[in-house]
């Protein structure tokens, strides 16, 4: 019988927003996953892998492979997160070291293998830094035939950006391999801090998942309370008037599961590479240099709708 789930390849860097990404992409039953490809990004990439592992033996899905990736940038130091992750990436929960371990091969060379092995065009949903699909780009220039298109969480244009003043983590982190991806022929999706900043998590909002009581939901609670005391909430007062849980990554898995959420517009986008601007996303909305439009921004969306079927999404789907 033909699988008509859509065909996708999740490149991460778990990452606490990752993980609760990525369980919502194996709750809603709606895609093919044929691998996590991991990168360098909110800690380093053998702890990325770890964590990769973790949360596919909590969803019951250690069928996926996993394949580790690009350990630095292309051509720059490695940056990383720990801040905002903790040192474990996993908002220092102390889950279980996995019992599984990572498949044979690296991330970037496997992408290609999928993409072309694939019956229908892949997408890549990636929510790191974006390395590992930027070297497939290299590996086969024609990687653009074999790919419907490249869902990313990066990119500041109407905003501030959260690591320097005009870019966003993962952007920043590798300005050269987004500036590849950009240009590969392949359609980008920017789901950048435009509209990540729009997205409210709320301590309700976890409050079904607690109730569900899922290893799955188990497992984003425990992160979710290091983000919470990142944030100085100590007790259920302060829980209830808490500000926003920031889960950036959700924003760009909300683009895979319904894109008519957003207010979305073609533009011409280049990264810049140099100087203090590295990293900054420019999207030339006048095309005054008449280019074919490369990247598909969204600007606006309904982020309570989301939200809400995320945690439907959760609640039943483990």
């Amino acid at each position: 019988m033909e699988n008509k789930q859509m065909p996708l390849i999740i490149d991460t860097d778990p990452g606490i927003d990752d993980a609760a990404s990525i369980f919502w992409v194996l709750a809603s039953g709606k895609f093919d996953v044929k691998a996590l490809t991991i990168t360098h990004g909110n800690v380093g990439v053998e702890k990325c892998a770890v964590n990769a592992l973790r949360l596919l033996e909590a969803a019951g899905r250690t069928d996926i492979p996993v394949y580790k990736g690009a350990r630095a940038p292309i051509l720059r130091p490695r940056i990383s997160a720990e801040y905002a992750h903790g040192t474990d990436g996993m908002g220092d929960s102390g889950m279980p070291m996995p019992k599984v371990q990572a498949a044979e091969g690296r991330a970037a060379s496997r992408i290609v293998e999928i993409a072309r092995a694939s019956d229908r065009p892949v997408t890549i949903l990636a929510i790191g830094p974006i390395t590992n699909v930027a070297i497939a780009v290299l590996l086969e220039p024609d990687l653009k035939q074999y790919v419907d298109k490249v869902i990313f969480m990066g990119g500041a244009v109407r905003v501030a950006g959260n690591f320097t003043p005009v870019a966003s983590f993962n952007v920043a982190a590798d300005p050269e391999a987004a500036q590849i991806v950009y240009q590969s022929g392949i359609p980008v999706v920017q789901i950048g801090l435009d509209i990540c900043n729009q997205f409210s998590f709320r301590p309700a909002d976890f409050s079904n998942l607690e109730k569900a009581d899922s290893p799955v939901n188990r497992f984003i609670c425990r992160m979710v309370q290091f983000r919470l005391r990142q944030m100085g909430v100590t007790d259920t007062e302060s829980v209830a008037r808490s500000d926003s849980i920031a889960l950036n990554d959700v924003a760009a898995t909300a683009y895979l599961m319904n894109p008519d959420w957003f207010t979305t517009e073609m533009v011409v986008g280049d990264v810049e590479t140099a100087g203090r601007c590295a990293g900054q996303t420019v999207l030339d909305f006048a095309n005054r240099d008449n280019r074919v439009p490369n990247v598909c921004f969204a600007s606006g969306v309904d982020s309570q709708a989301a939200i809400r079927q995320w945690s439907r999404d959760l609640c039943g789907g483990f």
